[in-house]
């Protein structure tokens, strides 16, 4: 093993702690840090955002076992899905390298014991090793939700920072398809960004066109053969429930919006993984956004334990 893990003070949704998770059942951990770029400031916060979403999804949800609406009954539909928390798997913020085996190994670790992963970031780095680790998909096809395509080959001298996650996805031998939706306003994408993106055959989806065309028909065109992975960058929603991000983008997804797609792409495929990166407790409001993520994390429980 090449990693440690930490266990959470406060579980997701009060869900059993463990070391490892059984087949069929889903495994949430959390990651604090990924690559850090070269020069950047080490931000220390009250509360890792993984536990700042434990807690809020926790306070707002009352008791796992109470009717959820959302699903027309129990959120885990009366123990049909097993779930554990596996709490951090232990990260620094000066230790790249070493972040970035040990998400991969836990992330590999996972899918070994036949469960599905959970990654709780941390930033938009964390999801590259995360990514890497399910390679034992024959064919994968990545749902990215995010308001940037995150496809710059490098920022400085570093390939594997929170800009080049999708082009490191790109690269991968098992990824397939690429679909992302909600891209707005200005991030790090250049021209040669967004050449590379469409050469590759990566599947664009503007806001614009997400509003025009629903979840539905989004979700109905992603590849139905082999595994998806979704990946939510917390940016992608609209900074108006989801204030505790880095890039402020007005006009983004709302809660609803998402979830559809969620329900939509899960709808007759195999989750290999999901990942939720980019909050930042620091900026919350609230617990607001913290809420949000969590409340996404229950809404890929549900629709999974419903299949």
């Amino acid at each position: 093993m090449t990693y440690r893990l930490v266990p959470a003070p406060e579980t997701f949704l009060g869900i059993p702690t463990a070391t490892q998770a059984s087949a069929g059942s889903v495994a949430i951990f959390g990651a604090v840090h990924g690559t850090r770029y070269p020069g950047a400031t080490i931000e220390a916060t009250e509360l890792a955002a993984p536990d700042a979403v434990r807690q809020a999804i926790t306070a707002a949800s009352v008791h796992i076992n109470h009717w959820d609406f959302d699903f027309d009954g129990p959120l885990l539909n009366d123990g049909a899905l097993a779930v554990v928390d596996l709490g951090d798997v232990a990260t620094r913020p000066d230790d790249n390298a070493g972040n970035r085996a040990a998400i991969e190994a836990v992330t590999r670790d996972i899918r070994a014991g036949g469960a599905i992963p959970i990654l709780i970031g941390g930033d938009d780095s964390a999801a590259i090793p995360f990514m890497r680790g399910l390679g034992d998909v024959d064919a994968l096809h990545i749902l990215q939700i995010d308001a940037h395509i995150d496809w710059r080959d490098q920022i400085g001298d570093e390939p594997l920072g929170y800009s080049s996650t999708m082009r490191r996805a790109s690269e991968l031998p098992f990824v397939r398809s690429m679909t992302q939706v909600g891209i707005r306003a200005v991030g790090s994408a250049r021209r040669e960004e967004v050449e590379a993106a469409k050469a590759w055959g990566s599947r664009l989806v503007t806001m614009r066109q997400v509003r025009a065309n629903g979840a539905a028909a989004i979700a109905d065109a992603i590849p139905r053969d082999g595994a998806l992975l979704i990946h939510i960058d917390v940016d992608a929603l609209d900074p108006s429930i989801c204030p505790g991000i880095n890039a402020l983008s007005p006009g983004g997804l709302w809660l609803e919006e998402v979830t559809d797609l969620i329900a939509s792409a899960l709808a007759g495929r195999t989750l290999a993984g999901f990942s939720i990166v980019e909050f930042q407790p620091r900026s919350d409001i609230n617990g607001m956004t913290a809420t949000v993520v969590g409340r996404l994390i229950c809404h890929v429980l549900g629709n999974l334990a419903r299949k």
